[in-house]
């Protein structure tokens, strides 16, 4: 995946991690506002499906970068399941 802080290889993700993702996604975005904690939650979820070893694919990025990435990477899953649902 290219992003603007480099490209990563992050893994794909199977029908019940994408269930899971769904699931943390209606605990960040709760009657009109944002579930902080929920949100990190959700970014944390996303971090450790995408990478097999965060820590070593993340050093290079500091803590803002980093939840910039994994929100990009969030948005990469949802778009696979907008596909997956089309076919």
């Amino acid at each position: 995946m290219k992003t603007k802080h480099g490209e990563f290889d992050i893994r794909p993700i199977t029908f019940g991690e994408r269930r899971e993702i769904h699931k943390l996604e209606m605990k960040v975005y709760w009657e009109d506002k944002i579930e902080r904690e929920a949100y990190f939650e959700l970014l944390d979820f996303v971090m450790h499906k995408a990478f097999e070893d965060p820590e070593a694919a993340l050093k290079d990025l500091d803590d803002a970068q980093i939840d910039e990435l994994l929100n990009e990477i969030y948005f990469e899953y949802k778009n696979i399941s907008k596909k997956k649902a089309t076919k």
